[in-house]
């Protein structure tokens, strides 16, 4: 069972704060150096960044802006577009901008953990013994924003569409499909570095709300470049969004004991956008994300608060 201790800040404040191993086998807090830390981020900074730049030069060539050209690799929909190099060269170039945080984090885990790391690291995305509330938390995206778009199409009169077609799309398509959120895209592709190795490092050395300040930071920062043409206002949207929501993937990730599995999950919903608009097609072109935004950023803020106020919260996972 969890239990708490105390530990004394730098200021000379006690702060409460828990045992270094969970139930789980899955630390919520693990030694590590700043530098290890800083290697990381610079790791997955550099794998990303220089992909992007390959990247926008064959935006270029084929006369398409960076963030659309990207979309379309994505959702393999480059069609007849005249590309200098083949589309499945840019596909796998932009997994690798997509994986380049959990690409950085199995590589420092393996340098500085060895196999014992690597082991614990499939433990934390395989403890999935865990009440079903914290399921229900990670799907809440799915909610929000079938809500909204449900609203939308009865107030424009439109159709709901979910036969057969569109729940093949809706799961297993490139552009649409939830497992391609969850293993293709920046679920799986960040969530191993960003949680998986440097949230648990972060904590041995503050709290879950400092933590949270730092990832946040560099994790939105991170996006920069595939927002650059965007307009300001988009981009400071974006950037508050990641921010926010950081505080309420530490705070899920600390009350089911360090399992990835949850925050894999809450990651791919809040992408999935298209697998909703698969189901009610009269929301696309219009703003329908707008208001589930801003309850996922009002519950990131909740999250905020409440790791500020109880910075000790790190409950056990719970069995079904």
């Amino acid at each position: 069972m969890t239990s708490a201790t105390t530990r004394t800040q730098p200021s000379g404040t006690a702060v409460a704060t828990t045992v270094d191993r969970a139930p789980t086998g899955t630390p919520l807090r693990e030694d590590g150096s700043v530098r290890d830390i800083v290697v990381f981020f610079a790791i997955g900074y550099a794998i990303a960044w220089t992909t992007w730049l390959v990247i926008a030069w064959a935006a270029a060539g084929a006369g398409v802006d960076s963030d659309t050209f990207l979309r379309l690799i994505e959702a393999g929909e480059l069609g007849d577009l005249q590309t200098p190099l083949p589309g499945w060269v840019l596909y796998l170039l932009s997994r690798v901008i997509d994986f380049s945080f959990s690409i950085a984090g199995v590589i420092m885990i393996a340098v500085t953990r060895g196999r014992a790391g690597l082991s614990q690291l499939g433990r934390r995305l395989i403890a999935w013994r865990l009440a079903p509330r914290w399921y229900v938390i990670a799907l809440l995206p799915v909610a929000l924003y079938a809500a909204a778009a449900a609203v939308i199409t009865s107030s424009e009169g439109g159709e709901v569409l979910f036969d057969r077609a569109v729940l093949r799309s809706i799961l297993f398509s490139l552009s649409a499909g939830l497992l391609a959120s969850l293993f293709l895209r920046g679920a799986m592709g960040e969530e191993l570095g960003l949680r998986g190795f440097v949230l648990p490092r972060l904590q041995a050395r503050t709290t879950p709300f400092n933590a949270s300040l730092v990832i946040g930071t560099l994790w939105g920062l991170w996006h920069l470049p595939v927002l650059l043409d965007r307009d300001p206002g988009s981009i400071l949207t974006y950037l508050v969004f990641v921010y926010t929501t950081t505080f309420l993937f530490t705070w899920l990730f600390n009350h089911t004991s360090g399992s990835l599995l949850p925050v894999l999950l809450l990651h791919a919903t809040i992408n999935w956008e298209e697998g909703i608009e698969a189901v009610f097609p009269a929301v696309r072109g219009t703003d329908w994300e707008t208001l589930p935004v801003i309850a996922l950023m009002l519950l990131g803020v909740a999250a905020a608060v409440h790791l500020r106020r109880h910075p000790v919260v790190l409950d056990e996972p719970r069995a079904a």
